[in-house]
């Protein structure tokens, strides 16, 4: 399984050079599809959609198809996913996009091509593959995205995590108390929650394992408790406090990464704060 889930899609060296890690040729070799149904239930100017897709056509790739999951046959769409060598799942409503693999019928081709192509999330579509994705509108105060797009419950396209992804830590237009509300939310869901910034991503090989934190930026890492498990701060916070703490499953593997990470010199290990007690 190669899994690269985004915040802001491919937004920096870094993370375009552990998706041609992945991949194992260059761009300009490969093909990619970008899947857009999350995106497209919601009204309004699209024009920040535009711009996404052609900064990610600029990266020079050999195919650039942009394919919804309902146009035309499922056998049709199913075609131009195994045709491509990067399935890059756009943003949008995590809870529509996860309800249209399901309802296009193409969920169990994705599950099977998770095997095989290297898959890419960009924001909405990291956060389609939480097994308990049912308890993300509650916990998550999601529910009106329910009732816009007509759907009775929520559940994930391919259940692989048992923990949520969350992007965006850091922009100027999300709330000024998001970390709280991400907190608060993991201990409301039982579930472990990694908040990352447009700069970070997380690479996935082993569902079942730890991810790999790929950062230039910041993050945090919540357990199912709220409580703050692990965390890369601003260079900003890390002068005034002097500390970047990170827990140790989420450094960089020598066993999947032949680029030399040290120089970007990102983390520092240090022994995790002990855990807060869990809610009762």
């Amino acid at each position: 399984m190669r899994m690269l889930l985004t915040s802001g899609g491919i937004a920096n060296e870094m993370i375009r050079d552990a998706l041609v890690d992945l991949l194992g040729k260059p761009l300009a070799d490969s093909r990619v599809v970008v899947v857009i149904d999350a995106i497209l239930g919601f009204p309004g100017d699209s024009s920040t959609l535009v711009d996404h897709l052609e900064g990610s056509r600029a990266l020079g790739w050999a195919e650039f198809d942009i394919a919804s999951l309902f146009a035309g046959p499922a056998s049709l769409v199913e075609s131009r996913l195994r045709s491509a060598d990067v399935i890059l799942g756009y943003g949008g409503s995590n809870l529509w996009a996860a309800h249209a693999w399901r309802a296009s019928g193409l969920a169990p081709v994705l599950a099977e091509l998770l095997e095989q192509k290297v898959y890419v999330g960009w924001s909405a579509g990291s956060m389609i593959f939480a097994r308990e994705l049912d308890r993300w509108p509650a916990a998550f105060d999601d529910l009106d995205e329910l009732a816009l797009f007509g759907l009775d419950d929520a559940a994930p396209a391919v259940a692989l995590f048992d923990w949520f992804f969350a992007g965006h830590l850091g922009a100027d237009w999300m709330p000024g108390d998001a970390e709280e509300l991400f907190a608060r939310g993991a201990a409301r869901s039982g579930q472990e929650v990694w908040f990352v910034d447009d700069d970070s991503a997380l690479l996935v090989r082993d569902p079942s394992a730890p991810p790999t934190v790929i950062s230039s930026g910041h993050w945090r890492r919540y357990g199912a408790d709220g409580a703050l498990v692990a965390a890369r701060s601003p260079p900003a916070e890390r002068h005034r406090t002097g500390v970047e703490r990170v827990s140790r499953p989420c450094l960089f593997s020598p066993s999947w990464a032949p680029l030399d990470w040290s120089q970007f010199a990102l983390f520092q290990t240090a022994p995790e704060a002990p855990r807060s007690a869990p809610t009762p």
